[in-house]
């Protein structure tokens, strides 16, 4: 072979080698990045709201967040929202692997909404979602809690539901395990840094004990009141019973002081008193009225421990729809726990002012430098109002 029939060979070559996409050329777009297709469809990973959640904000944006990224030619139709039935007007938009529906105005108050994402959705490649996904959520009539701080308390055993006070200057947190636990324990708590700042274990007593005298039995809520840490729940009283009531804790000894039993109430009727609160000269207690076969009632009452034998069960200043499991006051407002809402209301009239929404499972609320406080498990949180 001549020089020029090698140089004619080789050149033939190379041109049908480039032509038949060899040489390392980058890949077609939707491949899966070595040469194969992508044919793997997304996977929804994520909702907000979640499923089944309840208290979402009237404002809420519903979105859906994929295991890969989402084509911006994806339908709007893709990602709907109803109520019974009916679709709810607004607006899709897609970013990167999420979905977000926005509602062209607020929604309805106390209503279940069911938000779906559909086939329509799609990967880069084309890929559509393997099946439609619904999921439902229940609004409130609230304004959303702005999330502004967060810190281990490093608390050690596992407790449910505490109660939260504060004097001012430092918080002060209660917990204990159970009715029948023997003791609790009171943290007192830098709010700068979620530093324990003491530790005050107080001896609980059994329900059928009659020693020690004026012994806790259980705390149901806490508020600091004319200088001395208050309790609502129950005790052992002079005659060896065991009522409800409010009292004043002895941090020393770990007894009770200052007992003030609940009023008695109808015939039948079964009270179980729940949150406290102080304004400094008064104190505002939660009662659940139950009256079988009448519905509970849930009522939240007023009065001066300075001055009264009983904690009264009327006037109501204030009749909540579910338990006021826990109060506070703090910027001239009462706050009430009626979870998951929290509510502002006006202490000299019971007029509910605002209501926030407060959807991290705490059921406990403390008003501190303008700021909502919460506690779960080991963890507090800082809420804004604004």
């Amino acid at each position: 072979m001549t020089y020029i029939q090698r140089l004619v060979c080789t050149s033939l070559t190379a041109i049908l080698w480039l032509s038949c996409g060899g040489g390392g050329g980058g890949s077609n777009s939707g491949s899966a990045g070595n040469g194969s297709q992508d044919t793997t469809p997304p996977v929804l990973m994520s909702t907000n709201p979640s499923n089944l959640n309840s208290g979402i904000p009237l404002n809420t944006q519903v979105s859906a967040t994929f295991s890969e990224n989402i084509t911006a030619a994806t339908p709007s139709a893709a990602l709907t929202l109803t109520q019974a039935g009916t679709p709810v007007p607004g607006t899709v938009a897609f970013s990167g692997s999420t979905a977000t529906f926005t509602p062209s105005a607020k929604l309805g108050s106390n209503l279940s909404y069911t938000a779906t994402a559909t086939t329509g959705i799609k990967d880069l490649a084309g890929n559509a979602l393997a099946s439609p996904f619904s999921w439902s959520f229940i609004t409130s009539d609230c304004s959303a809690l702005t999330q502004v701080k967060q810190f281990s308390l490093n608390l050690g055993q596992a407790y449910t539901n505490p109660s939260l006070a504060t004097d001012g200057t430092s918080i002060y947190l209660w917990k204990q395990t159970d009715v029948l636990a023997t003791f609790g324990t009171l943290y007192k708590i830098d709010p700068t840094s979620g530093t324990i700042l003491s530790t005050t274990p107080v001896p609980l007593v059994a329900s059928n004990a009659s020693t020690p005298l004026y012994g806790i039995q259980f705390i149901a809520d806490i508020a600091w009141h004319n200088g001395a840490l208050w309790a609502s729940g129950s005790y052992i009283a002079q005659d060896g019973s065991l009522p409800q009531g409010v009292f004043r804790i002895n941090l020393s000894s770990g007894l009770s002081e200052a007992q003030i039993p609940v009023a008695a109430g109808l015939a039948g009727e079964t009270l179980i008193l729940q949150g406290l609160a102080s304004d400094g000269t008064n104190l505002y207690a939660a009662i659940d009225r139950n009256d079988a076969p009448a519905p509970a009632t849930h009522v939240i009452v007023k009065f001066n421990p300075a001055t009264s034998a009983q904690v009264p069960l009327s006037p109501a200043l204030l009749t909540t729809a579910g338990q006021a499991n826990k109060l506070d006051y703090g910027g001239g407002y009462l706050w009430v726990s009626n979870n998951p809402n929290v509510q502002q209301v006006n202490p000299a009239f019971g007029a509910v002012l605002a209501n926030y929404c407060l959807n991290d499972g705490s059921g406990n609320v403390l008003y501190f430098n303008s700021n909502i406080l919460t506690s779960s498990v080991s963890i507090m949180k800082a809420y804004s109002l604004q």
